[in-house]
């Protein structure tokens, strides 16, 4: 049931964004309206059906492409800090809104695409959204998992939120297979108590990123 729900949510979004958003939405588009692969790419997290992911260890990135081939989506990952995130073709398989992982931590958004191979956000502590491994999260862009793909928060949920199982994951390692980010890289403050325990790309209410009023502190965090 829970797959059928997912190929229909998929199936769904395409016709709605079929009828409502132009096909160009989805290029890369560089300065002029060129289609220059490495200029530019569109810059929000808006939802779109997904063909397929590839996984770039040698960049590490994780770029989605839409149903006509285009990448969509480029998100700075952690895989494997000793290059064993195997290169391959694979396909999801399951999903976790919140998984235990090896040593006894929880990660969120999980999608298994290779037997012990994930992706997924950077690992917590507990099973509570204020324990982020802040350390961790701040390697996102090197390699540094034992295996999985490791991604910020919003990342790891829009590709659990736009993929159904079975979608295409194709590990690589080509350092010239490079993508302007979708969002810059951003860091957690290590030395701030309040804050650092929490994934700043996390929409939770309760984060101390959603509650800050002014602009000087909003330029603070991000």
């Amino acid at each position: 049931m829970k797959k059928f729900s997912r190929v229909f949510k998929v199936m769904m979004l395409a016709a709605v964004f079929a009828a409502i958003i132009p096909a160009k939405t989805y290029a890369l588009t560089g300065g002029g309206g060129s289609s220059v692969p490495g200029v530019g790419i569109l810059t929000s997290l808006v939802p779109c059906p997904v063909s397929s992911i590839t996984i770039n260890t040698a960049t590490e990135q994780v770029i989605a492409y839409d149903l006509a081939g285009k990448p969509i989506q480029v998100f700075a990952c952690s895989t494997g800090k000793h290059g064993n995130t195997i290169v391959g073709t694979y396909k999801t398989t399951n999903y976790y809104d919140w998984h235990l992982m090896n040593g006894g931590v929880y990660s969120r958004y999980a999608v298994r695409f290779n037997q012990h191979e994930l992706m997924h956000s950077v690992p917590y502590y507990r099973h509570s959204p204020d324990s982020l491994e802040y350390r961790q999260f701040n390697k996102l862009g090197t390699p540094a998992s034992a295996g999985c793909c490791r991604l910020a928060l919003a990342d790891a949920k829009w590709i659990y939120d736009n993929t159904v199982p079975g979608t295409i994951v194709n590990v690589v390692k080509d350092p010239t297979l490079i993508y302007p980010l979708t969002r810059p890289i951003i860091k957690v403050d290590e030395t701030k108590v309040a804050t650092r325990g929490w994934d700043s790309t996390d929409p939770d209410p309760r984060s101390p990123y959603n509650s800050v009023q002014t602009g000087a502190a909003v330029d603070q965090f991000m």
